[in-house]
């Protein structure tokens, strides 16, 4: 759908971009179609027809206009209103801008300023082009149709312009056209283009979209079968963890406890010699540190069942190898009977990141692990009164709580690192209890 949707907005882009360029394309080459037009209309309409009246043009006045004017309304009109019905009007100019003819009523045989670019197009040859300018004089009087069975109303006109020979003198041969045709044809020319683009765009988009969803459910596939695997191999690696705590728990530590147990009720047998009692009240006490390391090392290999064992003989656990480390360690928890299993969870993680960090480099004489319910949150402080550190400065053990940030997080939770060299160190964070 990501695909769908960006290919989708790519190809309006797309269209949009070629369109624009399109248009200004499709624009000058309908006006470079007007200006073929209006060449061809004078080499092979305009010139031939001056050619076989040339013994009667430009005779009679100094700028024989008359008879100009007298055969251009029996030829030159009849000729082009056949070739072209279209143009909407004809003149015909003089270098220094006298216009000896003109199909516009009422304004031949009169002098108008030409134009540097018509002036340059006489001299020069080729032909030329631009939007007539209602407000100039030669435009300024009725600008109706020519030929009312045309049809054409008012409107904006291009005239295009190119010069013909008459008897060795150059004239400029002018064509009015409308705009608005210019434009229809403009829009003729682009729309094959316009639906071209449309249609390859839309067929490439129609045949890369089962390619990709194809592509996509493999990858999918794929990543669920890793995802399968992975969850198999973390079910059996938790299945191997709690295999062997159970064997540790029903084995090693069950006959430590029941040696412990018999060596503490031998010591205190008044029949035992009280140097032998002796003895055995110090095995009875490494019995006891050895039997608490390998709880703490249990929670270590799988952690306990928190719904069933309770959160503080867990946490109990935890903090167990901290009086072999001569560390005093207090639990203190409350208020989480209504919390939900996930909270207990996260409290208990970050808890034992917490106590193995403060255990390992803190150098500590007492450590305490608090749970409160404050505000509907669950609230755990791990303090311990050890050298401390500079938060700012990452190191190798500073890792488990970095990873403790981002599961924290991921679950709406909030931890706080408060420590600094010499002051100890505060661990507390903060989760929903449900």
């Amino acid at each position: 759908m990501q695909f769908v949707l960006f290919a989708v907005v790519t190809m309006v882009v797309i269209i949009a971009s070629t369109n624009a360029i399109a248009r200004s394309v499709a624009e000058d080459e309908a006006i470079a179609e007007a200006r073929n037009t209006t060449e061809v209309l004078a080499r092979s309409v305009v010139e031939p027809a001056l050619e076989d009246a040339k013994d009667r043009i430009l005779q009679g006045t100094p700028r024989g206009s008359d008879l100009f004017l007298q055969f251009a309304r029996r030829t030159l009109v009849k000729a082009l209103d056949v070739q072209n019905p279209l143009a909407v009007r004809f003149n015909m100019w003089l270098e220094d801008g006298y216009l000896l003819y003109s199909n516009q009523g009422g304004i031949a045989s009169q002098s108008f300023e030409i134009g540097p670019d018509r002036r340059r197009v006489l001299r020069e040859g080729g032909t030329g082009y631009e939007i007539a300018n209602p407000n100039d004089p030669e435009n300024s009087g009725p600008r109706g149709p020519v030929y009312p069975e045309v049809g054409l109303a008012e409107e904006d006109l291009v005239r295009v312009y190119t010069p013909v020979e008459v008897r060795g003198q150059r004239l400029l041969f002018e064509v009015y056209y409308s705009l608005n045709r210019i434009q229809e044809r403009r829009g003729e020319i682009l729309l094959p283009f316009r639906w071209i683009t449309i249609a390859s765009l839309a067929g490439l988009l129609v045949i890369v979209t089962p390619i990709l969803w194809l592509l996509t459910r493999r990858l999918t596939r794929a990543g669920e079968e890793r995802e399968r695997l992975l969850v198999h191999a973390v079910d059996a690696s938790d299945a191997e963890r709690r295999r062997i705590a159970r064997d540790l728990h029903d084995g090693v530590v069950q006959d430590i406890a029941g040696t412990t147990f018999s060596v503490t009720a031998l010591s205190r047998d008044p029949a035992v010699p009280e140097q032998a009692r002796a003895t055995l009240d110090g095995a009875g006490d490494n019995l006891r540190d050895s039997l608490r390391a390998l709880r703490s090392l249990l929670a270590e290999i799988h952690p306990p069942d928190l719904h069933a064992d309770g959160l503080e003989p867990a946490l109990g656990d935890l903090v167990a190898p901290a009086t072999n480390a001569g560390i005093q360690a207090s639990v203190d928890v409350s208020g989480v009977d209504g919390a939900s299993d996930a909270a207990v969870a996260l409290v208990w993680r970050v808890a034992q990141e917490a106590v193995r960090n403060a255990l390992r480099h803190s150098q500590a004489t007492t450590v305490a692990v608090t749970v409160r319910s404050v505000d509907s949150r669950l609230r755990l402080e791990v303090v311990d009164d050890g050298i401390g550190f500079d938060p700012a400065v990452s190191g190798p053990d500073r890792y488990g709580l970095k990873g403790l940030r981002s599961l924290v997080k991921d679950i709406g939770g909030e931890i706080d690192v408060i420590s600094a060299p010499g002051a100890g160190t505060t661990v507390r964070m903060e989760v929903a209890q449900q």
